[in-house]
């Protein structure tokens, strides 16, 4: 047996990889003092709609041309089978790419569009993969996945109906995750993680100056390369244990690319003008985020500044 090789498609996405703000890991686990901001912040349930699913701003190099009904048919016949319309609805709105929801337990943040571009549900094959594993791959079509795991369409038992299914090409391990792909949108949820909402700022710049004077921090200049939209960071604590504070905008680009992008001159005004990355939450508004050790300082630095703030899964809940 060969040793597996799953290179170029990995290779890809750690070109392409890019930090996505909410899906830090912190494990201090500092207890929290106010009553009104609880650290404990689950994943929020939520209708996943062709209007809500997508993540703002877009990443633009992911995106595919407008949908036709030309291409829905050319990608039918490659993969030899109906896609769900449910598939569909979400592509007419968005042809493809990052989406602002998450399954539980599964690293799963991206849907593929139909066209040219990576990435791409079709064009895609199993020929490497299926001596890897004791199940049959043929009739899986994959609209997430890393080379090493994938999240797919299955139409092994219904070719009318297709399931969706998980698989992992390295594990040797296949599991259901949804009997439909209306179930499978039902499943998803949005991690608001330890994010909070300062609202009425009209200009970030005046909360970073007045948490840099009540906490006695310095905010470096914002970085807009990892997300398209500018994000302050401040660090405090110690040299060898720096903890942080990060701030970033609500009302953002409708979609970026990088500078450095070979792509950018023909993406970098395909998408003008702005939206707000939580929809939810007011336009003039920022996200805090701390982590755990200092956490509670900051909250309460801004509850004696006499700033508006609240868990973002407040704004979530039930929308």
């Amino acid at each position: 047996m060969r040793p597996l090789d799953l290179g170029r498609r990995t290779r890809h996405l750690q070109a392409t990889a890019r930090l996505r703000p909410g899906f830090m890991s912190h494990t201090s686990g500092a207890p929290c003092l106010r009553s009104d901001v609880s650290c404990k912040n689950p994943p929020q349930s939520m209708a996943a709609t062709p209007e809500t699913i997508w993540q703002i701003p877009a990443y633009l190099p992911y995106l595919q041309p407008a949908l036709t009904e030309v291409a829905i048919a050319e990608a039918e016949a490659e993969i030899g089978y109906k896609l769900p319309a449910d598939y569909l609805n979400l592509l007419r709105t968005q042809n493809g790419g990052y989406i602002r929801h998450s399954l539980p337990e599964r690293v799963h943040d991206t849907i593929a569009g139909i066209g040219p571009n990576f990435p791409s549900l079709t064009g895609f094959d199993w020929d490497e993969c299926q001596e890897h594993v004791g199940f049959p791959l043929d009739g899986l079509v994959p609209f997430d996945g890393d080379g090493h795991w994938h999240l797919c369409l299955d139409y092994r038992r219904r070719k009318n109906a297709p399931t969706v299914t998980y698989v992992d090409i390295e594990g040797d391990h296949e599991s259901p995750v949804a009997v439909s792909f209306a179930d499978y949108l039902a499943k998803l949820q949005i991690e608001t993680g330890e994010n909070y909402v300062l609202e009425g700022v009209l200009e970030i710049e005046k909360v970073t100056a007045g948490l840099s004077a009540a906490l006695g921090i310095a905010f470096e200049l914002p970085d807009t390369y990892a997300h398209g939209y500018p994000i302050y960071r401040a660090a405090l604590g110690t040299k060898n244990n720096p903890e942080w504070v990060w701030l970033s905008p609500n009302q953002v680009p409708r979609g970026f690319v990088r500078a450095d992008d070979p792509r950018y001159s023909e993406l970098k005004d395909l998408l003008p003008g702005v939206a707000a990355r939580f929809p939810e939450v007011p336009p003039d508004a920022c996200i805090l985020r701390a982590t755990d050790a200092v956490r509670v300082k900051v909250l309460n630095a801004c509850v004696r500044s006499q700033m508006t703030i609240r868990p973002l899964r407040e704004y979530v809940r039930g929308s």
